[in-house]
């Protein structure tokens, strides 16, 4: 009847109250769809948290710690393992692939635009650790190798990622932002 509450509290909401009075259930809230493999707090917004998903997901979500909600989520067309945020510059993120890509992404958050993406491993790139000064992401992958990125490099260049990509590859004999797409170093552990 109007007037009448959906729901009273400490009622479980079935969705059958607003079909009665003729709403449509809300859409569930985003989850992944796989195993989540990836976890990185924000160093930046203390309470933004950002998941990555398995092969059957492949997205990365940001969460509102405070409210619970997914803020944003972009299907990176990969399976995500490892994902870690920037703490030099505030808007940007790495994350590692594994089944189909076996590379890295960077990304420009809130947009998530992908900024670069960084190959060089044979086989699922399962972990990243940031150096201490922040400026240097290590990959460790299935293929028994490990990946220096200098991805985060305090340059003196003003602009984003791409700015400071392109300087350090001019800074190398190859040619456009060729460094920026390698590895700076790569150790076997064969």
């Amino acid at each position: 009847p109007p007037g009448r509450p959906l729901r009273r509290a400490g009622e479980k909401d079935t969705g059958r109250e607003r079909a009665r009075a003729g709403g449509a259930p809300p859409p569930p809230p985003p989850r992944h769809t796989a195993a989540v493999k990836a976890l990185a707090w924000c160093p930046h917004r203390p309470h933004l948290l950002a998941s990555g998903g398995g092969t059957a997901d492949r997205h990365i979500r940001f969460w509102n710690t405070q409210n619970g909600k997914c803020v944003k989520e972009v299907d990176t067309k990969s399976q995500v393992c490892a994902i870690k945020w920037s703490t030099t510059y505030k808007d940007e993120i790495i994350s590692s692939h594994g089944y189909s890509q076996n590379q890295l992404a960077l990304w420009q958050y809130p947009k998530m635009n992908k900024i670069t993406e960084l190959n060089g491993h044979s086989a699922r790139v399962l972990h990243l650790a940031l150096s201490p000064d922040g400026e240097t992401v290590a990959s460790a992958a299935g293929d028994e190798t490990l990946r220096f990125w200098k991805v985060f490099e305090r340059t003196g260049c003003v602009g984003g990622a791409m700015d400071r990509l392109s300087a350090h590859a001019s800074k190398s004999a190859l040619p456009g932002n060729a460094k920026a797409k390698r590895s700076i170093r790569e150790v076997n552990l064969r």
